[in-house]
């Protein structure tokens, strides 16, 4: 079994990998406060609900693009389990040419989903993971990283605006019945939803303008499915990507 942690910017996944249809996770708050000993509080919360046998985990692989809490959880994993976790882009780099203008610029969870993107369908492929900033992520039909975009994401962008106005209501984001709001909760909640929706539309078309070929789409992250419900193009749901990125890269290891 392998032991994969996804460090995003909101929250931190741990994820028990027995294959690529059995991926069992749960999702921390990623608190930059937080000690060693509460992230070994929140792996045993983790590992006691699944039932974990530790002798099972053969390999513990992390990506992270958050290095301030990178240490925390590194002696969190060797006090627990009593071994080194592997750092995805530190310890283990990922097998994919970067034609990027600095190699190194590239986050980690960017690599990885589309490292994991070509082992699912057929490249050029336009990977975009909706997190707390959104990544449109290209792997051309060579199967090589070629960079892409990034935009706040959906719930950043509510955030800022709830913080920046001094009238205008905290709102949740969801999918509004009509595009016109009759009040301006249903006005931010239809600009949020089918502003970012005509905007995904868009890059997609823009991207295969660009490039003059048709492009395969898979969207994940957080927020995607809420986007999925209306976009108009065939596309693949990988609400797990990041956990079969890490799979793909344990099983090279074996």
């Amino acid at each position: 079994m392998i032991l994969g942690i996804d460090i995003g910017n909101t929250t931190v996944e741990f994820g028990l990998i027995e294959s690529l249809d059995e991926i069992h996770s749960m999702k921390f708050s990623t608190d930059l406060d937080k000690t060693p000993d509460d992230w070994i509080l929140n792996v045993d919360f983790f590992i006691k609900y699944f039932s974990v046998d530790l002798k099972s985990i053969k390999n513990i692989l992390i990506s992270s693009v958050v290095p301030h809490i990178e240490t925390k959880i590194r002696v969190a994993i060797l006090k627990y389990f009593n071994k080194s976790p592997l750092f995805i882009g530190k310890d283990l780099n990922i097998p994919i040419k970067v034609n990027y203008d600095d190699p190194s610029q590239v986050g980690v969870d960017r690599l990885l989903n589309s490292y994991a993107s070509f082992h699912i369908t057929k490249p050029p492929i336009l990977c975009i993971d909706f997190g707390t900033a959104i990544t449109f992520d290209v792997v051309s039909k060579k199967g090589e990283y070629e960079g892409g975009l990034i935009f706040p994401g959906m719930e950043t962008s509510l955030k800022c605006l709830f913080s920046k106005t001094a009238k205008l209501p905290k709102v949740s984001l969801e999918k509004p019945d009509y595009i016109v709001g009759k009040n301006t909760v249903k006005s931010i909640q239809s600009g949020i939803y089918y502003g970012y929706l005509s905007l995904v539309e868009g890059i997609i078309k823009k991207v295969e303008e660009s490039y003059k070929e048709k492009f395969n789409i898979i969207l994940t992250g957080g927020n995607a499915d809420i986007i999925a419900i209306n976009l108009k193009r065939k596309f693949i749901f990988e609400p797990k990507l990041p956990m079969k990125g890490i799979f793909y890269l344990a099983k090279s290891l074996m």
